[in-house]
């Protein structure tokens, strides 16, 4: 479904209109690292409207019930829920960038900005905060927050090219960013920051001697800040990086991503926007969601919480990726893993798709107690090209009575326990069909 010969920025525009009829805005977004981004530019650019609001982070729309609000902004999440949007009584602001199921029939009044009604690429050129910001910049000078809105293009592991790319030259113009070369790290002691980063994940977690041995040749400091290194030092760790990479079988996409830039945030807490997103993902994860919004809107103490709450979460990701990998499943076109009540299966298998084994789509399907399932898929833009994950969940879920969708390189379903082999065997005969 294409937009009617509007812009999205035209449509951002009437979505600003939209908001100005009101005086209060119920806001509802995702709990990952670009829903709480969004939420988080949305809220600055309202405090300056001038406009009251209150704020919800959900993991979905399934149980979601209005309240009777007059005017409803959902971030990151709305387009994959045509028919629970349709039943809602009230003016509607979508801000998404999920692949929609369907065509929306409003009761009230409703624009829906997603960048697939524009030919735009939602996967990898303008994500929910991105979406978020060019809402907001409707609403006035908001440039600056820019800054924000890139944390969930980091987030959500997208380029930096289209959209994305304007976003990022207006936060350069407005000097809340700056770019300059080098290699996206977390901040902190260098030999901690290696071995224990998510993103990129280079797998030196329980491996001291290899990581030593990396130091050693690479002549680096291990005790010195990763934000400290001298311009010929990033060169060294860059190439040693690399190197790395290639030597664990990393997916090769990943090399543009991590080697070559580094971005600096100067309106925020941190300098480091990949700390930043490491921080409000972790908070997102474990429901500290509260946490994480405090912190991008400047607040020193929720800063300190985060942080312990990253450091924790890390390791414990860190811990069910050591133990899992030998527990890695073969289908014919996929592989997959089935975990029990873990502590997340996104970034779980985010690694595993993305460094450890790379060659086929992955499925993490994660046994909650109360009998849920919640199903992670990844895959590389390389297989991606052929094959859509967020089809492929949404009909496998759908078949086993679930629900599903995503991207075409993430994606995710809720299913039930009892389903889980035919759902399984149903993700595994899509894809090899897609692929074939």
């Amino acid at each position: 479904m294409m937009s009617s010969g509007l812009t999205i920025k035209e449509v951002a525009k009437k979505a600003a209109n939209l908001l100005n009829r009101h005086e209060f805005a119920r806001i509802y977004t995702h709990y990952d690292a670009d829903g709480i981004s969004a939420g988080a530019v949305l809220a600055k650019a309202l405090l300056r409207a001038r406009k009251a609001f209150q704020i919800s982070f959900l993991k979905g729309l399934n149980d979601f019930e209005p309240e009777g609000d007059d005017l409803i902004i959902f971030a990151d999440m709305g387009s994959r829920y045509s028919q629970k949007i349709s039943e809602i009584d009230s003016d509607i602001i979508i801000l998404d960038h999920h692949k929609p199921d369907g065509e929306i029939k409003p009761k009230r009044n409703l624009v829906h900005i997603n960048p697939h009604f524009f030919g735009i690429d939602g996967t990898y050129e303008l994500s929910a905060s991105g979406v978020a910001y060019l809402f907001a910049k409707e609403l006035g000078e908001n440039r600056d927050l820019a800054s924000i809105a890139i944390l969930g293009i980091i987030g959500d592991k997208q380029k930096f090219s289209g959209l994305n790319a304007e976003i990022l030259r207006d936060g350069i113009e407005t000097k809340c960013i700056e770019a300059s070369r080098g290699v996206s790290l977390p901040s902190g002691k260098l030999l901690n920051s290696l071995k224990t980063s998510l993103e990129p994940f280079l797998d030196f977690y329980k491996k001291e001697e290899e990581l030593m041995e990396f130091l050693k040749k690479t002549k680096l400091d291990g005790d010195k800040e990763v934000d400290e290194l001298s311009e010929i030092e990033v060169q060294r760790l860059a190439d040693a990086i690399a190197l790395r990479l290639l030597e664990i079988g990393a997916y090769e996409g990943v090399f543009e991503q991590v080697i070559g830039s580094r971005l600096i945030v100067k309106n925020l807490l941190l300098k480091n926007p990949v700390t930043l997103v490491d921080i409000v993902n972790s908070c997102g994860r474990i429901g500290a969601t509260a946490t994480a919004f405090s912190i991008l809107l400047g607040d020193e103490k929720a800063l300190k919480e985060g942080m312990e709450i990253t450091d924790k979460f890390k390791t414990e990701i860190l811990e069910e990726v050591s133990r899992r990998r030998s527990e890695i499943k073969e289908g014919f076109c996929i592989r997959y893993l089935i975990m029990e009540d873990a502590p997340s299966t996104s970034p779980i298998a985010t690694i595993f798709s993305r460094y450890l084994f790379p060659e086929k789509p992955l499925v993490v399907l994660n046994i909650k107690k109360d009998g849920k399932v919640k199903v992670s898929a990844r895959t590389t833009e390389k297989i991606a090209k052929r094959l859509d994950l967020s089809e492929v969940m949404r009909l496998a879920s759908a078949k086993v009575g679930g629900s599903g969708g995503g991207h075409r390189v993430a994606a995710g379903a809720n299913i039930l326990r009892d389903r889980m082999e035919e759902f399984l065997k149903e993700v595994d005969r899509l894809c090899c069909a897609m692929l074939a």
